[in-house]
């Protein structure tokens, strides 16, 4: 494919929010959730994240060949100021890597989204935009990559939090000519940006991770808790974590880690798709997986403590797990959890949450929406509202779909 050229401006685009989504509230059965908005038909892997002003939500919008990559605010009367960051003709839609924002809480935005290469099959790059003015403008792109490979660099995190930010990736760099494109070895780097200096040099966290694991990030003091899914040379890909911070000389550097968060031993010779969630609070951070080790779905749990000791695992599934976790904490400091489950081959979207201390306040994890676990589905996202309960978004399928946003606050 061609590549087009992608348009940057400021506020293309403002919508008030009920006049571009429609909210209600919910009286469908098998739901826990209070309200839900509708985006418009064509909309698409929505990433939720905390704004300069509450919840802030990033999605694609898809129009004929041309792809928007575009954020709103949300507001007591629904999303508002939707802000297109770009658009494209060679923006790259997938499923599972999907599109991120990040805001620094000093009026600093970033963004990334992928472009396709048109030197090869399943290769793209990443392209990344940034906003000094709290996401109402945004720089032209820029990226974090400074490799020629013909290959696949995707799945990337922010880490947001003093002069500029961090970004880790998948890159596939080493897929490139080599011999046995199953043994290449996928790393997972970082790069740290500032307004000043732009892009560092590249570091590379782990020298060989799984293909297409989504990776999650946390704040972990003056540093960032990073998980991803790990790759042995016997298959074996379970869940790492790494503590990524920056040096003297203004790169991204590996502070401690790789080092294993539970100890499955899936082997599998070949990537689920399936990453971690994790949700940090004042003492403790929340991680959140899938694992088919011994070809017995489930959704494990673990508790971090600020000295970065991780807990016994506890299994949340209740019916067969599907994965795709989300995590967020809310104003309260209480966590939650949602996934995916199959109950009598219906997919539902799950949920549980826990106080501060990371005791559980639901008796069992509830329904809180019935969702397509097909690829068109996506994965859920999720973010914390500044009181009780969060907000959370999914990509509804059938004859158009669309993004679906809606709250939630357990009552236990």
């Amino acid at each position: 494919m061609r590549r087009a050229p992608a348009f940057w401006a400021g506020l293309l685009c403002v919508m008030g929010g009920l006049s571009w989504t429609s909210c209600a509230t919910l009286s469908e059965p098998e739901t826990a959730l209070d309200s839900a908005c509708h985006f418009p038909a064509g909309t698409s892997l929505p990433g939720l994240t905390a704004g300069p002003d509450g919840p802030a939500l990033l999605f694609t919008e898809v129009s004929g060949d041309t792809v928007a990559v575009r954020w709103a605010k949300w507001s007591a009367t629904g999303w508002q100021d939707t802000v297109t960051i770009a658009t494209g003709t060679d923006v790259l839609v997938n499923w599972a890597d999907r599109p991120g924002l990040a805001f620094d809480g000093a009026g600093g935005g970033h963004a990334h989204w992928l472009v396709m290469d048109p030197r090869g099959d399943f290769c793209y790059g990443i392209e990344t935009a940034h906003s000094q003015d709290g996401g109402r403008t945004w720089s032209a792109p820029d990226r974090p990559h400074r490799d020629t490979a013909v290959a696949e660099h995707g799945f990337g995190q922010w880490m947001v939090g003093g002069d500029g930010a961090l970004f880790a990736w998948l890159d596939g760099r080493h897929f490139d000519g080599h011999p046995n494109p199953a043994k290449a070895p996928m790393e997972v780097r970082a790069a740290r940006w500032t307004a000043a200096k732009g892009w560092s040099k590249e570091t590379v966290l782990d020298s060989s991770a799984c293909t297409c694991c989504p990776l999650a990030t946390a704040p972990a003091g003056a540093a960032h808790l990073l998980t991803y899914r790990d790759r042995t040379a016997e298959e074996i890909r379970d869940f790492s974590e790494v503590l990524v911070g920056s040096d003297s000389a203004g790169m991204a550097a590996l502070q401690t880690g790789p080092a294993p968060i539970g100890a499955d031993g899936w082997q599998v010779a070949g990537c689920p798709v399936n990453g971690s969630a994790l949700a940090a609070g004042t003492e403790r951070t929340l991680a959140v997986w899938f694992t088919n080790a011994g070809d017995v779905p489930r959704i494990r749990s673990a508790w971090r403590t600020d000295g970065g000791a991780w807990s016994a695992i506890t299994d949340l599934q209740q019916h067969q797990a599907v994965g795709r976790v989300a995590a967020a904490v809310d104003g309260r400091g209480h966590f939650h959890a949602a996934w995916m489950e199959r109950i009598d081959e219906k997919p539902r979207l799950m949920g549980q949450c826990w106080n501060p201390q990371g005791n559980a306040l639901l008796p069992a994890p509830v329904v809180l929406q019935e969702v397509d676990d097909a690829r068109a589905g996506g994965f859920p996202t999720m973010t914390g509202l500044a009181g009780p309960g969060v907000m959370l978004a999914w990509t509804t399928t059938g004859k158009e779909a669309h993004v679906r946003s809606a709250t939630w606050t357990p009552s236990p």
